[in-house]
């Protein structure tokens, strides 16, 4: 069953007076509909009414032109500097989940149920639960299955509204967490260890998967000789652990095998397993020492405490092999996407490049480009999280008793997914926030 998280219902800017949005076309992103001369009332918050020609004492907001879109969410985000939080806010991202927990995120819940806050809707995540050596800092380090069912009431205990495992949890510790996690009703999601087929992963319980992980390599004709060379992996050398991973994960998708994804995809669809890609980092290491490398012109909106690293990034050249071999990754992660939506399997919207805002336009680009329509993109980042978080009745639409996040655009993203940067005006909690 999904657990309903606790999403804040008047986060953010609280309307002072009812606001009514005229003359829009609204998109309907469940069924694709795009219904034009509709006006949009707003009270307390919530839409009250959708339809022609409405009248009522209320601020007013000129649409005339315009096409009303839900608020977008970025399903995979790191951010611990409340200064970027207004910037996801004018990109159109009206909710994050936040992906790793930190002590300032308990503040922030806080600030966000207390207070008038311009700042996006959130879901907390626990802080990392990793193996005995984690790679990230902050992190919970967990070698037994006892350790691991300890880090699940620890997590639960400091607010985490889901638990985030990672890739070098040991499988016994693995299984100890999905269980009680499924026991104590507390949802999991995050990397797939090395130790563990994602298969496993899947029928274990693990509500969603971030950036494809392990799907290459349980598609591969050599499964077995690569989970070997994982299992010797050593994060005492975070630079040798990552340049062995990359090679890994180049020879995984070299050596792809269609008949293994056939038998996975039925077992995500058995068990309810989302995924999300996070092409939009993926592409960011395909293109590094490229002049396609996309978060170049973003890098001063990064937080200031990350930024040096991104620059040096930005700045850094690889050698050709290694070009070579991320963009023969990041090509095998668009087919993979590709196939995992062709079957069925529920994708969201997510970007992991630390960047607020930008780069969630460019993960729905790269969605369409591994062939998703746009209306599937853009469902990936609206109605899709709301279905993923059990809050289909509250958000991912512009419908009466639907909470007022939307955006108004100068062009419809059916017929340009780029079309969702266009934007003219964002209303969160049904307040308007001037972007123009």
């Amino acid at each position: 069953m999904t657990k309903s998280h606790a999403i804040p219902e008047l986060a953010g800017f609280r309307a002072p007076a009812p606001l009514l949005v005229t003359d829009v076309s609204v998109l309907d992103p469940a069924s694709g509909s795009v219904t034009t001369h509709q006006d949009i009332l707003i009270e307390n918050g919530l839409v009250a009414q959708v339809g022609s020609d409405l009248r009522a004492e209320a601020d007013v907001l000129l649409g005339a032109g315009l096409l009303a879109l839900p608020g977008l969410w970025d399903m995979h985000v790191h951010t611990f500097d409340a200064s970027t939080l207004p910037t996801f806010l004018a990109r159109g991202v009206t909710g994050v989940r936040q992906m790793a927990g930190a002590p300032m995120h308990t503040q922030w819940r806080d600030r966000l149920r207390q207070t008038d806050w311009l700042a996006p809707r959130m879901v907390f995540g626990s802080p990392i639960v990793d193996g005995p050596r984690p790679s990230r800092p902050g992190s919970i380090a967990v070698t037994t299955p006892d350790e691991g069912r300890a880090a699940v009431a620890r997590c639960i205990a400091d607010g985490g509204e889901f638990v985030k495992v990672y890739s070098q949890l040991p499988a016994d510790a693995y299984a100890a967490i999905a269980q009680e996690c499924v026991a104590r009703g507390i949802p999991f999601a995050g990397h797939v260890p090395f130790e563990v087929p994602i298969g496993t992963a899947a029928r274990s319980g693990q509500r969603s998967i971030e950036h494809l992980d392990g799907l290459a390599l349980a598609t591969s004709a050599s499964e077995q000789e690569i989970r070997r060379e994982l299992s010797t992996l050593d994060s005492r050398d975070p630079a040798g652990m990552f340049n062995r991973l990359s090679q890994l994960n180049h020879r995984a998708a070299m050596t792809h095998d269609p008949a293994p994804l056939e038998a996975l995809i039925r077992v995500f669809l058995d068990h309810g397993t989302w995924h999300v890609p996070t092409l939009a980092v993926l592409h960011a290491k395909a293109t590094i020492g490229t002049p396609a490398f996309p978060l170049a012109p973003y890098l001063k909106d990064i937080e200031p405490a990350l930024r040096p690293a991104w620059e040096r990034v930005a700045s850094w050249t690889p050698d050709d092999a290694t070009k070579n071999r991320e963009q023969a990754v990041f090509q095998h992660s668009l087919h993979l996407t590709k196939e995992l939506h062709r079957a069925g399997i529920p994708l969201l919207a997510g970007t992991d490049t630390f960047v607020p805002g930008h780069s969630l336009h460019d993960e729905l680009a790269l969605l369409v480009r591994a062939g998703l329509t746009p209306l599937d993109a853009l469902r990936a980042a609206t109605s899709a999280p709301a279905r993923f978080l059990g809050v289909a009745d509250r958000f991912g639409a512009i419908a009466p008793g639907f909470n007022a996040d939307l955006l108004l655009l100068h062009a419809n993203p059916l017929d340009d997914i780029t079309s969702t940067r266009s934007i003219h005006a964002v209303v969160l909690g049904g307040g308007p926030i001037s972007v123009e």
